[in-house]
């Protein structure tokens, strides 16, 4: 049965757009967010002119936000878990800085035809659940410890541990990732890590000069810039 299952999740996740970046702030090629007329209303009835229920109104809600003030966000597949599997696994996810809710199909998915992230929208289907998670770069890296990882690798290694959960894909920043994907950009090293060998590269590339400036407080780089662009000017004349 698993099998089956990690076959249908394989062939939805190749259908995602192909990643090619990593970085947090590279936006890859995504579903654009329906766009509404200036004036016109949000729609408040269903196709067949009645009102949303006020629960499916809180719901469409509560996916909404979950999509929209989360870095990162994770579909997930879950088989027949027992409440104090679903207990358990929630406690674990605590742990590194992330929540888990098991979704209603036909409201997420409405919620996420409304943003850039529509592509995700094969992966939901039959039992699933979203795991959300809003940590900065910065805090994954200081808090994390070689036992209990935050963040993105924090979830992998969790969802690895209960064999009844299936990773799918998800978004992270405003990247769409595959399973893939998320395996590469957890063995990356942590954000000041990397922020590190950027300066060390521009200083062995000649670039020393370049790291003192970006080093002083903004109104001293103002002045550095200003005065040089002067010169340049006086130079033309």
């Amino acid at each position: 049965m698993f099998a089956s299952v990690r076959g249908i999740a394989t062939r939805s996740v190749r259908s995602l757009t192909p990643i090619r970046h990593y970085a947090s702030t590279t936006q890859i090629r995504t579903a654009k967010a329906p766009s509404q007329k200036a004036g016109s209303p949000t729609k408040k009835l269903t196709n067949y002119g009645k009102e949303f229920r006020p629960q499916k109104t809180f719901l469409h809600h509560t996916y909404s936000n979950i999509l929209s003030q989360n870095r990162i966000m994770l579909i997930c597949q879950h088989n027949n878990m027992s409440v104090p599997e679903l207990i358990q696994l929630r406690t674990d996810l605590a742990s590194a800085g992330a929540e888990m809710k098991v979704i209603r199909l036909g409201i997420f998915s409405a919620a996420l035809r409304e943003t850039r992230y529509a592509n995700l929208a094969p992966l939901v289907n039959g039992p699933t659940c979203v795991i959300s998670c809003n940590l900065s770069p910065e805090d994954e890296e200081q808090k994390s410890t070689a036992k209990t990882p935050l963040g993105l690798a924090g979830i992998r290694k969790i969802v690895e541990k209960h064999r009844k959960m299936i990773l799918l894909g998800g978004k992270v920043d405003d990247a769409l990732v595959s399973v893939e994907d998320m395996e590469k950009m957890s063995d990356m090293p942590g954000i000041q890590t990397l922020r590190s060998h950027v300066v060390g590269l521009l200083s062995q590339a000649g670039g020393g000069r370049l790291v003192q400036l970006l080093g002083m407080n903004p109104t001293l780089l103002v002045m550095n810039l200003d005065a040089h662009a002067k010169s340049g000017d006086e130079n033309k004349a």
